[in-house]
């Protein structure tokens, strides 16, 4: 070999690795381009303007819900077109105020209080799926067992709440109003400690407060889902700001679909699993969060359009009217001045979404 080819030999690369390099360099920018269509497809959804910010508030503790799935869950999470921040659920009364004043856009379990005070003020708020009633049942002692006996008595209850106005809209069906005495204090804590100190004759509570009264040798002589079948319904919803359902309908949609898929997760054969996984959002053991969701009387798919109506406007849906009773409620409090009428109160629950939802159309 001569010297020239030696050289060449010894400084130049082959055929087959220049090719090869130029083949791996190519895929660099192809994994780059790549890399970079995936960043922007995150931010803009395809659309090329950036993703919408969408702040949802949702509640902690031992009862998990469709939105504790949603956000446990990334892939569920991934089908709704903005980026979602999460914020805990502290009082409806607050959350409403924040959406208010625009820093959310949803509103996971509100009650009807706070849903109906929203909207005798004007805030704009849209009920757009119905989640659960409360869990509260009315424990009386072993010696109570009829409502009749309950006159003269003195009833504890969290004041102001969802609870206060069911135990009054059952009282008065069953023409106690005036005979029982309501003790309204400052949180269900409280009404369990003074059962518990003989300082009212019964209470009105849930969850571990309920076991606890309960285990004393009280009983239920009714409780939220029974007295909501009989007119007078506690139903935590999920509402949205009324400005994205205006501005961004396909967003809305899009949370709703989520919603439902959600629902159907945890409520499924597969439930306990996808529970589990909602722990760490819930900040609580996921033993408990199975047990105490299961136990949970969250409203089924199927009766949604039963209680949000069969369209926006719907005056004779179950929601309309416990909002109605529920601004009867508020006005007797001084909390509102007067009573949102049937057609506003409609004009803010809209089914649209979660019918397309359960029709297929996500």
């Amino acid at each position: 070999m001569s010297a020239t080819a030696k050289t060449r030999a010894r400084g130049s690369v082959p055929v087959y690795k220049r090719r090869r390099r130029r083949l791996y360099a190519a895929a660099v920018v192809v994994v780059a381009a790549v890399a970079g269509v995936s960043a922007w497809a995150a931010t803009s959804g395809g659309s090329g303007s950036p993703l919408p910010d969408f702040t949802i508030t949702t509640s902690q503790g031992t009862v998990a819900n469709s939105d504790s799935i949603i956000e446990s869950n990334p892939a569920l999470a991934g089908t709704i077109p903005a980026r979602l921040h999460w914020v805990p659920f502290d009082a409806g009364v607050t959350a409403v105020a924040e959406m208010r004043s625009g820093t959310i856009q949803s509103i996971s379990g509100v009650g009807n209080p706070p849903a109906t005070e929203a909207i005798g003020d004007g805030t704009g708020i849209v009920v757009v799926l119905a989640q659960s009633f409360d869990d509260d049942s009315l424990l009386v002692p072993a010696s109570i067992t009829s409502s009749a006996q309950l006159a003269g008595k003195s009833v504890g209850v969290l004041v102001g709440s969802s609870e206060d106005y069911e135990l009054r809209g059952w009282l008065a069906l069953e023409h106690l109003t005036g005979s029982v005495k309501i003790v309204g204090m400052g949180s269900e804590q409280a009404v369990a400690a003074a059962y518990l100190a003989h300082a009212v004759d019964a209470a009105y509570v849930y969850g571990g407060y309920a076991a606890a009264v309960e285990a004393k040798g009280a009983h239920p002589l009714t409780n939220a889902e029974q007295i909501a079948k009989l007119g007078v319904p506690g139903i935590n919803v999920v509402a949205v700001s009324e400005n994205l359902v205006k501005n961004n309908p396909a967003l809305v949609q899009k949370y709703v679909c989520a919603e439902v898929q959600a629902t159907r997760l945890f409520t499924g054969s597969q439930g306990a699993r996808y529970l589990a996984q909602s722990a760490k959002v819930q900040g609580a053991a996921g033993n408990q969060i199975v047990a105490a969701t299961k136990a949970y009387p969250f409203i089924p798919l199927s009766q949604q359009l039963y209680w949000l109506g069969s369209a926006k406007g719907d005056l004779s849906a179950p929601i309309v009217k416990a909002y109605t009773q529920t601004g009867q409620f508020l006005v007797g409090q001084g909390r509102l001045p007067a009573v949102p009428s049937a057609a506003t109160v409609a004009a803010h629950v809209d089914p649209t979404f979660v019918k397309n939802a359960l029709s297929g159309a996500c």
